[in-house]
C-alpha cells in the first residue's frame, strides 16, 4: 500500500443550502484499487450576505453582473470555502498542516446548454488561489470546463466515482443524487464500462424556492408536501416538457429548473401545501421516468444520496413512482442510502470531488464519456500548487500508475442506515 494522502473535497450545490466538506485519506491498496477512509464530514452555512448576492444572480440567468462584482465575489467565495474547510477540520480535531490536497468544485453560477442540448459553458466561482493561500496546500479546481471543451456536458462528473464504488457483479444498480438538481448513474451488472449518467431534472432546488415563497427555509421533513395533494393535471403538463424526453447525455441547472420555474408552478397551484406536494411528485416521477425511458438496465437497487434523502415525503414518492413504472417481470428497486456504504448521505458529492482531485494530481482522466457525452475522457481541472516545502505536490507522470478499477470505502460503519421508500 502506498503512503496515503489526505484530501478535502468542497462543493456547494445549486440549492446554495450550505458548503459541503469531506476530508478523506486515500491510499493505493493494490494495483488498480484505492482505499478511501472518511476522516471528517460536515456542512457549513454560507455568510448570509454573500449567499443572498449569489442567489440573486443564479435566480435570474439573464441577470447583468458587473465584472468587478463578479471578480470580488469570486475571491469572497474562495475565502468562504476555505473558512468552511477550516471549521470542519477544527471540529474533527484535524490539524490543517496534515492536509495534502483540496479539491474544490466551487459554486456554479451559470451552466449554459443551447436549445439543441449542447453544453456551451459552465462557470463556477470560488477563487482556488485564496484556498491555496489560506490552507497552504495544493488545490485542484475548475473541473467542468475541460469536459465541455471536449464536447461534453460538463455534468454529471461524479459518475466514475459512483461506478468505482457501487458497481455490483451480481445486480444492475443506480446511484441517485437528490441535490438542487437530481442526477443518476446507472451501472449494468458485471459491465461497469457501460455505465451511463445524466441529470434527470429538478429536486431540492424548486422545493426550496417554493419554501422561500412561503417564508420558510425549506419543507422540513417534507411535512408540507405530506399535508398537500398533488395536482395531477398540472404534474402531467410539467412532465410533458420536451426536456424530460431528450435522451442522455444531458445536463441542466437553475437556468432550466430554478426560481422562475418554481414561481410558474406556484402560480398555477394555489394551495401552498399542494405546491409542495406537486413539486415533490415532479422530482420523484421525473427520476422514475428517466430510469424507465433512458437507463441501459433496470436497477434492482438504487443507492440514494444528497439532501433530498432526508425528506421522507420525497423518498416515499420516489418509492411509489418507481413501483409504478417497474417493467413487467422485474422487481421494484430497493432504495438504500449511501450511508450503508460508509458515506454520509449529505457528503457523497464532496467525497467524490476529493477523489476527482486525487486523480487530477495523478494525471489520470476521471470524466466518464457515458455520462457527459464528451469525445474522450479528460484529466479534469487545474492545479494551484502549494509552493515550496514538504507539502508541495506535482502532477504525477500520466500512466505511471495503473488505472483505478475499484474504490473501497473504509471506516466507521455506525452511519449505516437504510432509506424508507415504502
Amino acid at each position: 500500500m502506498s503512503e496515503p494522502i489526505r484530501v478535502a473535497g468542497l462543493i456547494s450545490g445549486t440549492s446554495l443550502d450550505a458548503i459541503d466538506v469531506a476530508v478523506v485519506e486515500i491510499a493505493s491498496a493494490e494495483p488498480g484499487v484505492l482505499e478511501l477512509t472518511l476522516l471528517a464530514a460536515g456542512e457549513e452555512p454560507w455568510p448570509p450576505s454573500l449567499r443572498a448576492r449569489i442567489a440573486g444572480w443564479v435566480a435570474d440567468p439573464a441577470a447583468a453582473v458587473l465584472l468587478g462584482d463578479l471578480a470580488a465575489t469570486d475571491m469572497e467565495v474562495g475565502a468562504a470555502l476555505a473558512d468552511a474547510l477550516l471549521a470542519v477540520l477544527r471540529g474533527a480535531g484535524i490539524d490543517p498542516v496534515g492536509l495534502d490536497l483540496v479539491a474544490s468544485h466551487g459554486q456554479t453560477v451559470h451552466h449554459r446548454v443551447d436549445a439543441g442540448g449542447t453544453a456551451i459553458a459552465s462557470l463556477q466561482i470560488g477563487q482556488p488561489a485564496v484556498i491555496a493561500e489560506r490552507l497552504g496546500c495544493t488545490v485542484v479546481a475548475d473541473f467542468r470546463p475541460r469536459d465541455v471543451a471536449a464536447g461534453g456536458q460538463g455534468a454529471p462528473l461524479v459518475a466514475l466515482f459512483d461506478t468505482l464504488v457501487f458497481a455490483d457483479p451480481d445486480r444492475d444498480v443506480a446511484v441517485l443524487n437528490l441535490g438542487g438538481i437530481a442526477n443518476v448513474t446507472v451501472i449494468p451488472s458485471g459491465r461497469p464500462e457501460r455505465a451511463m449518467a445524466w441529470d434527470t431534472g429538478p429536486a431540492n432546488g424548486i422545493l426550496d424556492a417554493i419554501a422561500r415563497m412561503n417564508g420558510l427555509d425549506r419543507d422540513a421533513g417534507g411535512a408540507r408536501a405530506a399535508a398537500g395533494t398533488v395536482d395531477e393535471a398540472m404534474l402531467a403538463e410539467l412532465l410533458d416538457d420536451p426536456w424530460f424526453a431528450r435522451r442522455p447525455p444531458k445536463s441542466t441547472g437553475r437556468e432550466q429548473f430554478g426560481d422562475a420555474y418554481a414561481a410558474a408552478l406556484a402560480g398555477r397551484v394555489m394551495a401552498p401545501d399542494d405546491r409542495f406536494a406537486t413539486a415533490t411528485a415532479l422530482t420523484a416521477r421525473s427520476v422514475a421516468h428517466a430510469l424507465r425511458d433512458h437507463a441501459v438496465a433496470w436497477p434492482s437497487r438504487v443507492w440514494v444520496g444528497g439532501g433530498g434523502t432526508a425528506n421522507p415525503s420525497l423518498m416515499r414518492a420516489l418509492g411509489d413512482a418507481l413501483r409504478e413504472v417497474t417493467p413487467a417481470g422485474a422487481s421494484a428497486p430497493e432504495l438504500l442510502g449511501v450511508d450503508a456504504a460508509g458515506i454520509p448521505f449529505g457528503s457523497k458529492e464532496a467525497v467524490a470531488f476529493a477523489f476527482l482531485g486525487h486523480e487530477t494530481l495523478h494525471g489520470r482522466p476521471s470524466s466518464l464519456v457515458g455520462a457527459t457525452g464528451a469525445r474522450h475522457p479528460s484529466v479534469l481541472g487545474a492545479i494551484w500548487p502549494a509552493g515550496q516545502g514538504p507539502r508541495r505536490y506535482a502532477i504525477e507522470e500520466a500512466g505511471r500508475d495503473a488505472p483505478v478499477r475499484r474504490i473501497r470505502i473504509r471506516g466507521d460503519a455506525a452511519h449505516r442506515t437504510g432509506v424508507d421508500g415504502s
